[in-house]
């Protein structure tokens, strides 16, 4: 059943005593992209040039059916996230919304949890002045939308306020696997791996007007879909001769049902005249090499004068160093001579397929930029970023190991 339906159910069934209260706001962004390489970075920067990466226009509806009643649904055009071409329109938001009373708010449907500052708005670029949110902080998850309720606990004092939100819900999601034109995929053949997400969390948030700070402990339990399975990391076993003919072969473990990956976060934002700085951290865990386990972590200082907003961002997000580690010992061991031959008939990129399939991330980053205030609903951003990648970087499509680029972004962000 959707919020929709779920809020005029309600409706009959409880008070009418008040007019229904509707609401129609709409928000978009049209960017463009270029950077100094040709392998792209998210899907689509690369020296080309793109508008794909950033613009979307969105609708959100409201309606108040009385002080306890409402629903919200939410609808963003935008790049497809689970293809590489076309235009997608998703639903973003659908729920029905339960508030008793000052204290408590309740929801359920399609929502959006406040896992980071900046979750539940980051498609509405007139909310912040970035060009994009940093990326090594901001996938953390491939996915934020799910179909579940939730649950927002609020202590309000004079000057502060303490809220404590609970999620709970599940979603689909086809994950990009990463993609290097030279690697041969020895197991992971499909560039887009349907899973279902069950997730759960708890975020903790206090401010007390200039200052906020919020922490969250999270848990994601991914689940392949059509008839995909997940495989155990692979493991070394050894081809008993000497080297080159023998040597170490890594092969694919048995199938799991599920990967499953607990999540830290943690953000602060301070502002006091026209100066703001914030920034967040993430940490992801999971059981598996091949997996993302990683910390990521964003800082920004940023100062506002005559409309005009320039700051400047640093950004990091690193494996774990047992990943970082796997990685390099299977990209660096030769295919043994007599696995060339039959029955395995394996080339001698296997083992730097395996490698290259990994969600593996060494990277970080450093933006300069600015944001122009037109109006109160309109806004233009310009960016310079650059960034260096260590090992690899599951972001970048292309062998861009131990290399730099840059990208200029520049956007046009309106509110209506």
């Amino acid at each position: 059943m959707s919020a929709l339906s779920l809020s005029l159910l309600a409706l009959v069934n409880g008070s009418m005593a008040f007019a229904a209260d509707y609401s129609l706001t709409g928000f978009g962004t049209v960017g463009y992209a270029v950077s100094d390489q040709k392998a792209a970075y998210l899907r689509y920067i690369d020296k080309g040039g793109t508008l794909r990466a950033d613009s979307l226009v969105g609708l959100q509806g409201e309606a108040q059916f009385d002080p306890q009643w409402g629903a919200t649904v939410q609808v963003v055009a935008s790049a497809p996230r689970y293809k590489e071409d076309g235009l997608a329109t998703q639903v973003r938001w659908a729920f029905a919304s339960y508030r008793p009373n000052n204290e408590w708010l309740f929801r359920v449907g399609r929502l959006r949890p406040p896992v980071l500052i900046h979750t539940q708005n980051a498609e509405v670029g007139m909310t912040y002045d970035q060009a994009r949110l940093p990326v090594e902080v901001y996938s953390l998850s491939p996915v934020y939308d799910l179909d579940g309720a939730a649950f927002t606990r609020t202590w309000a004092g004079q000057e502060q306020e303490t809220s404590l939100d609970g999620y709970l819900g599940t979603s689909k999601v086809k994950q990009r696997t990463p993609f290097q034109p030279n690697a041969n995929h020895p197991f992971i053949v499909d560039r887009y791996l349907p899973e279902s997400i069950r997730f759960m969390g708890l975020v903790l948030a206090h401010s007390t007007g200039s200052f906020v700070i919020r922490g969250g402990a999270h848990r994601a339990s991914l689940h392949p879909d059509q008839g995909r399975q997940f495989l155990e990391d692979p493991s070394p076993q050894d081809i008993a001769a000497p080297p080159p003919f023998g040597g170490t072969i890594y092969v694919p473990g048995a199938p799991h049902e599920k990967i499953v990956v607990n999540a830290l976060t943690l953000g602060v934002d301070w502002h006091s005249n026209g100066w703001r700085m914030h920034g967040e951290f993430g940490r992801r865990a999971t059981g598996a090499k091949m997996a993302a386990s990683s910390d990521s972590v964003h800082v920004t200082l940023a100062r506002t004068l005559y409309g005009w907003t320039p700051y400047v961002t640093y950004s990091r997000l690193l494996s774990s160093a047992s990943s970082r580690k796997y990685y390099a010992q299977v990209r660096a061991t030769p295919v043994p001579l007599a696995a060339m031959g039959a029955p395995f008939f394996l080339s001698a990129n296997y083992h730097r397929g395996i490698a290259d399939s990994m969600f593996l991330y060494d990277q970080y980053s450093i933006m300069i930029g600015t944001s122009y205030n037109l109006s109160p609903t309109s806004k233009l951003k310009f960016e310079w970023m650059r960034t260096k990648i260590g090992q690899a970087s599951a972001l970048v499509d292309g062998d861009v190991h131990h290399k730099s680029f840059n990208v200029l972004s520049m956007s046009y962000n309106f509110a209506f």
